[in-house]
């Protein structure tokens, strides 16, 4: 058998350990370092990253949410809890500045968090501000992120990018943990598709009728399934919209006699009661901040469910309220 010569105290002896064992013993040390390494900490800045993220780690790691409930992207101002949690975080998904806009600065200034704005990825498809236009940013195209929709995470085939590209940042800096994240994208890809399948059904069977909603959010979740947003309140729900755009959108709803529209549970403006008073419309909520939807590896899937749902069945009460729908 073959020995090595290593110093072992036994008094002021010298022992030889087989080289067998010794292989044996930095095996099993190296093995229990990377057993008692931990998992990355990940942060999503707002809800809806966090059901992607979650559904990318889970088994692994809790995914946390930066934004407390109730608080809007648009407006948020940090606070030293925020400030705690981005210190804390080793990686941190983020949609881009001209969501969250409270964070560029604090992310220059917050050392060895990893960031990754979502709007910057690859093969992430943005829209243009500008109605009924969009664009596809392509890996290396210099854009303007004002220039561009920010809500990407309303659509399905936006998801799948981001919890790819997920996946590949937690694999880069959690190798011991690979297969459990590609498994897990793995089951999320499955999901969307059985969530396209289910709401292209759904949306079909409402009649695709035209609704009003809150602000000016819903174009990735209009596009992935046929909707028809007929108007919006506001373009910046943080802004009073113009007496101009209200009598414009006045003029709307009463052309479109039985309608849906849609407020957020995020913003209670007094102009939304007064435009639909005394008209036959019936009024629901969308939230696509996902307050009421837990945390979980399904919960995105949920979270797009809910919204076609309190769409679609909106649509179907108006109709069958007006006698087009028996």
């Amino acid at each position: 058998m073959l020995y090595y010569n290593t110093y072992q105290k036994s008094g002021f002896c010298m022992q030889f350990v087989p080289i067998k064992q010794l292989l044996i013993t930095v095996l099993l040390m190296t093995v229990s370092f990377f057993a008692s390494a931990e998992p990355p900490k990940v942060l999503a800045s707002i809800k809806p990253l966090q059901l992607i993220a979650q559904a990318v780690t889970e088994g692994v790691a809790d995914t946390k949410v930066l934004l407390p409930p109730g608080s809007s992207p648009h407006s948020h101002s940090l606070k030293p809890s925020d400030v705690r949690k981005l210190r804390d975080a080793d990686v941190i998904f983020w949609v881009g500045p001209s969501m969250e806009t409270f964070l560029p600065k604090m992310l220059t200034s917050t050392k060895g968090v990893k960031s990754v704005s979502m709007m910057d990825i690859h093969g992430i498809r943005l829209r243009s501000s500008e109605e009924d236009e969009h664009h596809i940013h392509e890996h290396g195209e210099h854009h303007d992120h004002g220039d561009y929709d920010p809500h990407i995470w309303l659509s399905t085939e936006n998801a799948r990018v981001i919890a790819k590209e997920m996946a590949r940042v937690l694999i880069s800096v959690d190798k011991v943990n690979q297969s459990r994240y590609q498994n897990n994208l793995d089951l999320f890809l499955k999901s969307m598709d059985q969530t396209d399948s289910r709401n292209c059904q759904k949306v079909e069977q409402s009649g695709k009728k035209p609704f009003f909603v809150f602000h000016n959010a819903y174009g990735y979740l209009q596009e992935q399934y046929g909707l028809e947003v007929a108007g919006y309140f506001t373009l910046n729900p943080e802004q009073q919209p113009g007496a101009r755009h209200l009598v414009s959108l006045k003029g709307q709803l009463d052309k479109a006699s039985e309608t849906c529209i849609f407020r957020e549970p995020q913003f209670q403006p007094a102009y939304i009661e007064r435009l639909t008073e005394g008209r036959s419309i019936r009024v629901g909520v969308l939230d696509p901040l996902a307050e009421n939807i837990q945390s979980g590896p399904e919960s995105y899937a949920k979270f797009i469910n809910q919204l076609v749902d309190n769409i679609t069945s909106c649509i179907q009460g108006a109709a069958k309220k007006n006698g087009k729908l028996s």
